[in-house]
């Protein structure tokens, strides 16, 4: 099959705008669910409830139970049973191993969506 220049130019940008596009489109996606994440932890309270950790792991009360027993998790010291909201943010993100070896449930969002991909 003998295809011209001209062919082969516009077979080329096609390849390569169908590529384009589907980054931006990726792109797109994790830009609204970081909107929407940056949306929900800023909707929540700055001294939380077991309820509202409950809200942020995605799980029920008893397992909140097993997280706020963990090692360093943070606790308010002038208020019992409530929890800071950007400690308890910052200590999610950098306790994913641990909370996996712990209680053998939890994953990262990004490894959630890479295991939904596969």
């Amino acid at each position: 099959m003998n295809l011209t220049i001209s062919e082969l130019k516009e077979a080329l940008l096609n390849a390569e705008l169908a590529d384009l596009f589907q980054k931006a489109y990726k792109q797109g996606v994790e830009d609204g669910r970081e909107i929407e994440k940056a949306k929900f932890e800023n909707s929540l309270p700055p001294n939380l409830k077991k309820e509202d950790v409950a809200k942020i792991f995605n799980c029920e009360l008893p397992t909140v139970e097993k997280i706020i027993r963990m090692d360093g998790f943070p606790k308010c010291l002038a208020l019992s049973a409530r929890y800071p909201r950007d400690k308890v943010l910052a200590w999610k993100n950098n306790n994913v191993s641990y909370m996996n070896s712990r209680l053998g449930i939890y994953v990262s969002e990004n490894e959630s969506l890479r295991l939904l991909r596969a």
